[in-house]
């Protein structure tokens, strides 16, 4: 939650820097939309929920990401992601005693824009990608979990000036694990269901 609060307050100066500097700009504010790459860096705060493995043995943290989208027309944008997920592991016993584990996330997205203003905009966002599980164990061997992920969720962004905003939204994320075990166990090791708080910055290219 600090890494949050303290990526509000980076926010909040940017944006009165950048709304300082834009009085003194002579240039008109103009959005363009179509063929507009936007890349957007982010923070989000993750919690796991359900009765699963990441649930019971997990303490997430929190995770980086970088988002690459093109829009398609004004409404519409696709685009790349990439994310990692820190973790603290609080009950190794519930997982073969792994010791450490990092969440890489790699996927396509696409978005649904709506305008309230010519700065606020709404991204209805839905995505699916790869994701690894990366563990250390308390024996000294690496290995490698895989999962399948689908995420969604609304962002609410703002428009500072031309090239650079701001957003916050929310997710709900659920990862399909391919992980072999016992059909008792089947659904405690088989997925992993996340919501997260994200929030960023979004410079703009025309």
């Amino acid at each position: 939650m600090r890494s949050i609060f303290r990526l509000v307050i980076v926010l909040f100066v940017c944006s009165t820097v950048s709304l300082k500097a834009q009085e003194q700009d002579s240039t008109k504010f103009s959005p363009h939309h179509f063929n507009r790459i936007q890349l957007d860096p982010e923070l989000s705060l993750f919690t796991a929920i359900g009765d699963n493995f990441l649930k019971d043995a997990y303490d997430l943290k929190t995770g980086t990401g970088l988002n690459a989208s093109f829009y398609l027309n004004k409404n519409w944008y696709i685009g790349t992601r990439f994310l990692n997920i820190n973790t603290q592991i609080t009950r190794p016993e519930n997982i073969g005693d792994i010791k450490k584990t990092n969440i890489f996330t790699f996927g396509v997205h696409g978005a649904y824009v709506y305008e309230f203003t010519e700065r606020l905009y709404l991204d209805l966002i839905a995505g699916i990608g790869s994701t690894g599980y990366y563990h250390d164990s308390k024996f000294g061997t690496n290995f490698r979990d895989s999962a399948t992920s689908i995420w969604g969720g609304p962002k609410i962004s703002y428009r500072i000036n031309n090239f650079f905003g701001i957003f916050l939204g929310s997710e709900f994320r659920k990862d399909f694990m391919n992980i072999e075990v016992s059909e008792q166990l089947d659904d405690y090791f088989g997925n992993a269901n996340l919501l997260s708080i994200r929030a960023g910055v979004r410079f703009i290219t025309h």
